[in-house]
């Protein structure tokens, strides 16, 4: 057992003991990322990730195990969140204390909670304004707005693609509307590997969902249109005289985007 999970919380000791006898075989960091993938995978449709490498690195009984710490998941979120205004981030918390990272002797460590929760209260956002998070970790601003203001559209945005799963399964269990977007937040387009949108039609269905983008241009045009619904309009139906608008588009610079990630909290000030 690595030396930070003696600090883990009781309620993670199932989930724990799954983890630990998967990981001593295949390695902490590589086991959490698998996870994450199949976590993601059984909500999302059009999920873009190599199934025959899990198929192949683990025995049939190994992966019924990650089923198995879904589960301990949810168990765990039921009995944290009980109302709108909780929140909780397993995924978050978890990485932090096993010390999960590629690097050995590595961690990254998030905002702490209470900070995240401060901050939600002093920034006080309200239902018509877009939360935007250019580099989100596991997205505990995002769950910590959401829970002063719930009803928002969130676009969070960060390098590493395990914390954009992360934000991302957040995202849908707190049943919060947006996108997570593995790319660089100060350069919008250098480094994407991908997006993924978030309980799209959860007010008309009821069921959480995520939904998988591969392009870049899609993905930042869904962040547009989600905000300015006529910028699909003009985008599809373009007049004469907005050619040259049309064609700016063409050659993207994300100069919007970058507006938007910087519009309420200005971090890019300090780059």
């Amino acid at each position: 057992m690595s030396k930070s999970t003696k600090y883990l919380p009781n309620e993670f000791k199932a989930f724990n003991d799954i983890f630990q006898c998967l990981s001593r075989r295949y390695g902490y960091y590589y086991v959490f990322e698998d996870f994450l993938d199949l976590y993601i995978n059984a909500w999302c449709f059009d999920y873009q990730f190599n199934r025959e490498l899990i198929q192949n690195r683990y025995k049939l009984e190994e992966r019924q195990q990650f089923t198995l710490m879904m589960y301990e998941v949810i168990k765990i979120l039921d009995k944290e969140i009980q109302s709108d205004s909780d929140w909780y981030d397993f995924f978050g918390t978890y990485y932090e204390m096993a010390s999960l990272s590629k690097q050995k002797g590595f961690a990254q460590f998030f905002t702490p909670m209470p900070i995240c929760n401060f901050m939600a209260q002093i920034v006080a956002p309200q239902k018509t304004e877009t939360f935007s998070d250019p580099c989100c970790g596991s997205g505990r601003f995002s769950l910590a707005s959401n829970a002063v203001s719930l009803g928002s559209f969130h676009f969070l945005v960060d390098l590493d693609f395990a914390c954009a799963k992360m934000a991302t399964l957040n995202l849908m269990h707190h049943g919060i509307h947006g996108i997570v977007i593995a790319d660089n937040g100060l350069f919008p387009g250098n480094d994407f590997k991908g997006a993924f949108v978030v309980n799209r039609k959860l007010n008309k269905t009821g069921i959480p969902q995520i939904e998988y983008i591969d392009n870049v241009k899609q993905a930042y045009n869904y962040v547009r249109y989600t905000i300015n619904p006529f910028d699909m309009v003009r985008d599809l139906f373009p007049r004469k005289n907005n050619t040259q608008k049309a064609s700016q588009k063409a050659d993207d610079n994300y100069e919007d985007i970058k507006e938007i990630l910087n519009n309420k909290t200005g971090q890019f000030s300090m780059f």
